[in-house]
């Protein structure tokens, strides 16, 4: 089937949409390894649960497939480094020059993270060039300081807006 746009007038359509920005982390053998998300959802209230779409190019995907868990790390607008690090930057480094510590059942958590979910790997579904990954949500913590979402459009980061109904 023929599509009568290009590529980057898909990336233009979809990139319209506002999202969130995340880290997504695992940890295996081979130690912690994570990848910036912005395809995350929540899907379920009982039980909680989430959805993420992972790259089969992925070194997070092969970890996450492995070891049945995964970590979600929404990020807030002091983190955009963050952000294009895990993007980025070479994965053996990610893990040195960003704190983290480790959640109950082992997976990074981002220090910096603004809220954070701690799953297990529950279903996955290839379709595509990606694997789209359902995570039962095991726990969960939240950071003590208050700061806004690091949103993404475009190509760009931003911060959310509170608007008035005037």
């Amino acid at each position: 089937m023929s599509r009568e746009f290009s590529i980057e007038d898909y990336k233009m359509a979809v990139g319209s949409f506002v999202t969130g920005i995340t880290v997504v982390t695992a940890s295996g053998e081979e130690g912690p390894v994570g990848f910036t998300c912005q395809s995350f959802t929540s899907l379920s209230l009982d039980p909680p649960t989430i959805l993420i779409s992972v790259a089969q190019t992925s070194r997070t995907l092969s970890t996450i497939s492995s070891e049945k868990k995964f970590c979600v790390n929404i990020l807030s607008t002091g983190s955009v480094r963050i952000a294009h690090d895990f993007a980025f930057m070479d994965p053996a480094v990610r893990f040195t020059i960003h704190s983290w510590n480790r959640s109950g059942t082992g997976n990074p958590v981002l220090e910096a993270a603004l809220v954070w979910l701690d799953c297990e790997l529950v279903r996955s579904i290839e379709v595509e060039d990606h694997l789209v990954a359902v995570g039962r949500v095991v726990s969960l913590g939240a950071s003590e300081e208050g700061r806004d979402p690091l949103t993404y459009y475009r190509g760009d980061f931003g911060a959310f807006a509170q608007l008035n109904d005037e």
